[in-house]
């Protein structure tokens, strides 16, 4: 048996129960070492997705400027290692979900980049640097380069089902990653609940995941939610 790591070591309470289907939590309990994990610090969670033999893994977005190493506390308490995390994607490019790209950059790690979201780092970085002088701009050619529709080909080879679609909204280059037990990892995608009848965007951005069979939304800055609950 795995250990019980349910979304980032929560243990199986009540509330998830009248969240996910008791099966969904058999699963993440149950299975084996290879299933998403998540940790939290600085109010936002952040997810990481091990490969089919559960030694490296996929970072889904890239914590805050300047707190690498309390990124990295993060992840050991979820029973993993920094050193673990060979491939790095962000749902979008503001401080709190990509200001470590640099410092990834620089360990080792792929980052990669996909077709909307290049022209929204600037102006992070613009941001950043008010508060933090010393920040060290990412390298824009460091990037693997990634179009979302050549996702799915790309998590198999590294050993994980699913694939990124595009999902604006929030911001013009958010990105989800869908994978096929149906959890999303969706950023700051505004929930519906709070979507004005005008924002088209976010609007389809949620048909898509609804399309797409997303079930389990696992939000950056919010308890994760049985989509339709």
């Amino acid at each position: 048996m795995g250990k019980m790591r349910v979304l980032g070591n929560l243990k199986l309470q009540s509330k998830w129960r009248g969240i996910f289907s008791y099966r969904y939590l058999q699963h993440l309990i149950y299975c084996t070492e290879e299933y998403m994990v998540s940790f939290t610090y600085q109010h936002t969670h952040y997810y990481l997705l091990p490969t089919a033999d559960g030694k490296n893994l996929l970072a889904f977005d890239a914590g805050y400027p300047c707190s690498l190493h309390e990124y990295a506390r993060g992840v050991k308490e979820t029973g993993y290692r920094f050193d673990q995390i060979r491939w790095a994607m962000v749902s979008h490019f503001h401080l709190d979900h990509a200001g470590l790209i640099r410092d990834f950059q620089d360990t080792g790690i792929q980052c990669l980049l996909f077709e909307n979201q290049g022209s929204c780092i600037e102006e992070m970085e613009r941001i950043i640097k008010r508060g933090h002088p010393k920040y060290a701009p990412i390298l824009k050619d460091g990037f693997l380069p990634l179009m979302t529709g050549d996702s799915r080909e790309f998590l198999a080879s590294i050993g994980i089902c699913g694939e990124v679609i595009q999902t604006p909204g929030h911001s013009e280059d958010s990105v989800s990653l869908i994978t096929d037990d149906h959890e999303v990892l969706i950023g700051d995608l505004y929930p519906v609940s709070q979507i004005m009848d005008d924002d088209v965007a976010s609007h389809q951005s949620w048909a898509t995941i609804k399309a797409m069979g997303g079930k389990y939304i696992c939000p950056s800055h919010a308890e994760p939610f049985g989509l339709g609950e």
